[in-house]
């Protein structure tokens, strides 16, 4: 996939509306302006900022500065009211520019168009084209899929922050995710949070969370972190294996963006318990099959009989492989789809919360549906056809995809029998969609684009839900790149 690049568009725009030339006070009552991408997708949630400056000037990129600011809609409006701005005169140049703010408090340009004020009593429409940038730390497209030109680095970014301020909260020196109830934390929310936090380049976020991950490791869970805690307390101290394996790419990630070598080793650490203690061969149709078992409580449980095949995130496992040098690692990723195919339903794809190895779903009274444990797997099955072409992800994503674009994206709930049945109760989420849209990325442009534009209009408060929304967004918009090569 080519890379993207800012488009700042400059040009002088002369409006001649009959106007008294005489009159410098200008009377205008509204600019209404248009943000597109380069195929002419209208961009939600896009902040757009009058200021004075030229967008090429420090004063002109940042928003402090702005006169006024206005947030594109689901049509990729940002209306301007300008009745009680009366700085302006006729002849002058303003701007109005799209600005994205970086993890790091700074602006980011990714659109301007200039306008030269000469209008009285109209209202005035213009159209900002933007671009995703393919800056170090901003984007990097993927050598595979499509990308979503209705999900755009802004709103990831937006809904990054917002994570931040309705999830993250200070616990002693560190800093916790909040779960529910939001005294309470699970390990695979720190997961969520320090992949996010990582690929954001908020290093005082990360740190934070890397710090509380180090606080609630137990003896119990092999010295791993304890599934679920509070601030002050443990409440099981057992392992859930999804938590630590999100911990230790996120720490290889880390090391890649800081160039850090601590990251690198506390990962490998994680690893090793994992690789020792987690890691099971199994046989699936007379083949030798490794699978990642679920947790460690004082022993490892679970395993052949008892696995969630979300779990296996087979691109990180290639990651794993050439940090670690063990090829185990890759066999992992490879083995995950004997595991993956052995229970997806064959028309629809879907594959439930909890099987065994050779496929049978709800083992041990376990979910045998896709809930919200499945609902992850696309997520993590098709980031191997992005980062590697992988073609047994693309098939599986593709299917899966395919069934859901059949359903409709606006009518997606939140769980399904493996034939697709529903049985969701609470309706459209993003933990949901965003994982058929993340798929729809080894699907089709027009597939992928009809599901980013749904997804794009949530506005997802429960925890859960919030994680997994902002993990595809980073996806959807192309910041969630392989740290091999980066």
């Amino acid at each position: 996939m080519k890379k993207m690049a800012i488009y700042l568009l400059l040009f002088p725009v002369f409006l001649i509306l009959g106007c008294d030339k005489e009159e410098d006070d200008v009377n205008i009552s509204d600019v209404e302006i248009k943000v597109t991408n380069t195929a002419g997708v209208a961009q939600p949630s896009i902040n757009v900022y009058l200021l004075k400056a030229t967008p090429l000037e420090a004063e002109g990129s940042n928003a402090t500065n702005a006169l006024k600011a206005a947030v594109t809609d689901v049509n990729g409006i940002a209306n301007f009211d300008m009745s009680t701005l009366t700085s302006l005169k006729n002849g002058e140049v303003v701007y109005f520019t799209a600005l994205e703010k970086t993890a790091t408090g700074d602006y980011n340009v990714i659109g301007s168009i200039d306008w030269n004020v000469d209008t009285k009593d109209q209202t005035v429409r213009k159209t900002i084209v933007i671009s995703e940038s393919d800056d170090s730390g901003t984007i990097t497209p993927y050598a595979y899929g499509f990308l979503p030109s209705t999900i755009s680095s802004t709103l990831a970014m937006s809904e990054y922050d917002r994570w931040k301020r309705l999830m993250v909260v200070t616990c002693s020196d560190g800093l916790r995710v909040v779960a529910d109830p939001s005294t309470e934390t699970k390990v695979e929310a720190i997961g969520f949070g320090m992949l996010l936090a990582a690929y954001a380049k908020d290093r005082a976020t990360f740190d934070g969370i890397h710090r509380f991950y180090n606080s609630k490791r137990t003896a119990q869970a092999k010295n791993m972190m304890a599934w679920s805690v509070t601030c002050n307390g443990i409440i099981d101290p057992g392992s859930a294996t999804d938590g630590d394996l999100d911990v230790a790419f996120a720490l290889i990630v880390a090391y890649k963006q800081w160039d850090a070598p601590s990251y690198l080793d506390a990962a490998k650490s994680i690893l090793k318990i994992i690789r020792d203690n987690l890691v099971k061969e199994c046989s699936v149709n007379d083949q030798s099959v490794l699978i990642v078992g679920p947790g460690y409580n004082n022993i490892a449980w679970g395993g052949c009989q008892e696995m969630d095949i979300m779990y296996h995130t087979p691109a990180f496992f290639r990651v794993f492989a050439e940090v670690t040098g063990d090829n185990t690692w890759n066999n992992l990723a490879d083995d995950t789809y004997i595991t993956l195919n052995a229970s997806a339903h064959p028309v629809t794809g879907l594959v439930p919360d909890w099987q065994t190895a050779t496929g049978t779903p709800g083992p041990n009274n376990r979910a045998g549906h896709y809930g919200y444990d499945a609902c992850r797997a696309p997520w993590r099955i098709t980031l191997d056809y992005l980062w590697n072409g992988n073609d047994k992800a693309e098939a599986w994503s593709r299917k899966i995809s395919n069934w859901a674009s059949l359903v409709g994206p606006s009518k997606i709930v939140d769980g399904y029998e493996l034939n697709g049945t529903p049985r969701g109760t609470n309706g459209l989420n993003s933990a949901f969609l965003g994982g058929f849209a993340v798929a729809a990325m080894a699907n089709s442009q027009t597939t992928v684009n009809t599901f980013g534009q749904e997804l794009s209009k949530l506005n997802d408060t429960y925890w859960f839900n919030l994680n997994t929304r902002c993990l595809y967004l980073f996806t959807l918009s192309g910041k969630f790149w392989d740290p091999l090569k980066k």
